[in-house]
């Protein structure tokens, strides 16, 4: 919940003389006289009526100010910023950010009229980005970034690792062919990011074939191809290298896979009475995974619960 800022201008002269009258026996039972005529009184109110016009200047702060504060961030102002952006876009391991940023400031440049809360977004957005690539969420950040303003492939993941020698970062995409443009653009990137001295390796995930045979009993009333198509869709989700796993975030990198999670997955599908049985083909209850899934053959036999 964000912070609800005070109404500085909704104090009153009178409501900030009477907060200092209030509050000199905290610090004083020796002054009491507290009338008009009283120097220190005197002393209290013009206070108080400089603090009123300040207040009153800080809730309006003219929207130039805005502007020059934007500028300051940008590291440009006028004729310049068209010259500094046309300069970035052309270099392929330029700032995102700061290119988004001059590109809101070349339309006030140019005449366009914004609000005041859409600089402070603006700016806010920018202070906010990363830049240098020293965490983990950094390097995804950054990874991510290389390519979300590319036509072609992307990168949708991206799974970081430190070890004591070099920082691992291994970038997934749905375009597989594609993986030794986007680990040369990622690399390309990161490299004038990271910190001197630190060591940065890009590379493609590591995919284990899994083949699945699966039967199940679907309950009474149910479509057995409606339930079936359902369950292969489940499963199928819940490996995917992207957006598969518990949480959805894609499957956890070199995490073994069991046929206890594949029953579990089947027997959640709505027309589902029960797993019969689920079969990786290597006569084993689980799967050693060397990096994500590839999930090369997925077939679901289905029989319908005769009842009792």
């Amino acid at each position: 919940m964000p912070i609800q800022l005070p109404d500085l201008a909704g104090k009153t002269y009178e409501d900030i003389v009477d907060e200092m009258l209030a509050s000199i026996p905290n610090y004083t039972d020796r002054w009491t006289n507290h009338n008009p005529s009283d120097p220190g009184i005197t002393v209290l109110e013009l206070l108080s009526w400089i603090a009123e016009m300040t207040l009153y200047r800080i809730d309006r702060m003219p929207g130039e100010s805005y502007i020059n504060f934007l500028r300051l961030v940008a590291g440009t102002s006028g004729a310049e910023v068209e010259d500094v952006l046309h300069d970035l876009e052309n270099k392929p391991d330029s700032d995102r950010a700061r290119i988004k940023l001059l590109k809101f400031l070349n339309e006030i440049e140019s005449g366009s009229k914004k609000s005041i809360p859409e600089i402070k977004a603006h700016v806010r957005d920018f202070l906010d980005s990363h830049y240098r690539a020293i965490t983990k969420d950094d390097f995804r950040a950054l990874s991510m970034e290389a390519t979300e303003d590319a036509s072609g492939a992307k990168v949708e993941r991206v799974i970081v690792f430190e070890h004591p020698d070099k920082v691992e970062v291994i970038i997934v995409s749905s375009n597989r062919d594609k993986y030794d443009e986007l680990v040369k653009k990622v690399a390309g990137y990161l490299y004038p990011r990271r910190l001197i001295g630190t060591r940065v390796q890009v590379k493609a995930p590591e995919y284990t074939e899994v083949r699945i045979n699966a039967g199940i009993v679907c309950s009474l009333h149910a479509n057995p191809l409606t339930v079936a198509k359902n369950v292969e869709t489940n499963i199928r989700k819940y490996l995917d290298p992207i957006t598969g796993g518990a949480d959805n975030e894609g499957w956890a990198y070199k995490r073994t896979l069991t046929v206890f999670e594949i029953d579990h997955i089947i027997e959640e599908t709505g027309g589902v009475e029960r797993a019969k049985y689920v079969d990786f083909k290597n006569n084993k209850n689980s799967i050693e995974i060397d990096g994500l899934i590839d999930l090369k053959e997925l077939t679901v036999e289905v029989k319908k619960d005769k009842g009792t």
